[in-house]
């Protein structure tokens, strides 16, 4: 399975290298460095213990995906300056498309939650399943307002976009392999409108 364990530093990488664009030469690649040393560190260990390679892999995997947040986090501190031009990128009708199709899942959500408060679903009435019922509301509603103030105020909107899409995955735990790489692809959505990613198809200019 040593196919997964090159997939899982890849996608490891790759990600790297999405987050950091746009930041400095040097910051971006010490931030690189860092994140190839890392890996280098858990495979040493790895093989030191005599770690299944599937195992290792998995590690990575869990790693990269629990990581992102705080890869989000850190580019947000690290990249103030790339902030400019953040209103005409979300004037375009690729990012009002892609606004609409992120807000789609957290408004089917939203419903779900809703209908559990009305009484719907497999609930009684218990505090606890109160909290459950609300908590299925309050979630995508928080991961929609935050999407929609990354235009305006993205410190604020991206905070509450990884709080909101990210506890509404955990949420639905049962149903995590369609959740977490949903709220992953909104949380990369939402980084971008905020501006604290460039656009995959910017250029940089000439100084």
């Amino acid at each position: 399975m040593r196919w997964l364990l090159d997939l899982s530093i890849a996608l490891t990488r790759s990600w790297a290298a999405i987050y950091t664009r746009g930041l400095p030469s040097a910051t971006r690649a010490e931030r690189r460095e860092e994140i190839d040393c890392d890996l280098w560190h858990q495979q040493r260990l790895a093989d030191l213990e005599r770690e299944p390679v599937t195992g290792t892999a998995i590690e990575v995997l869990i790693r990269w995906l629990f990581g992102i947040p705080s890869d989000i986090t850190w580019r947000i501190e690290t990249g103030a300056s790339v902030t400019k031009g953040r209103t005409s990128m979300n004037d375009t009708l690729t990012m009002r498309i892609g606004f609409l199709v992120a807000m789609l899942p957290l408004a089917v959500l939203g419903a779900m939650g809703l209908s559990f408060l009305l009484g719907n679903g497999d609930f009684d009435s218990s505090l606890t399943h109160w909290l459950w019922r609300g908590a299925f509301l309050a979630c995508p509603l928080v991961g929609s307002i935050g999407l929609w103030l990354c235009a305006t105020r993205p410190n604020l909107g991206m905070g509450l976009v990884v709080v909101g899409v990210g506890l509404s995955s955990v949420l639905m735990y049962w149903m995590a392999f369609i959740t977490v790489p949903l709220a992953l692809v909104i949380i990369i959505f939402a980084a971008f409108r905020a501006g604290f990613l460039p656009r995959p198809s910017s250029r940089q200019q000439p100084a």
